[in-house]
């Protein structure tokens, strides 16, 4: 069919979204790795905000029909991965 748009469906990359090196940069780049949990994000990232990083991230990938998804897994424990 001719005239028809082409969408692309591919996430977009991190340094598209935020600057390299920042904490949603690096946060954003192990989520398209695969589900995390916040016990990873705080002492493997070293992020104490990751609530407000994933906000940030979420208000990014929202014109892409993303959203990050987070399960309670147990008391303190969230597991969070990309929609």
């Amino acid at each position: 069919m001719t005239g028809q748009l082409a969408l692309d469906f591919d996430r977009p990359r991190p340094g598209d979204l935020f600057k390299p090196g920042s904490q949603c940069f690096r946060l954003y780049e192990r989520l398209l790795e695969g589900p995390t949990d916040n016990g990873e994000m705080l002492f493997k990232l070293r992020i104490g905000n990751h609530t407000g990083r994933l906000s940030n991230i979420r208000a990014a990938l929202k014109p892409y029909l993303l959203n990050v998804e987070a399960k309670r897994v147990r008391d303190g424990l969230f597991v969070y991965s990309l929609r």
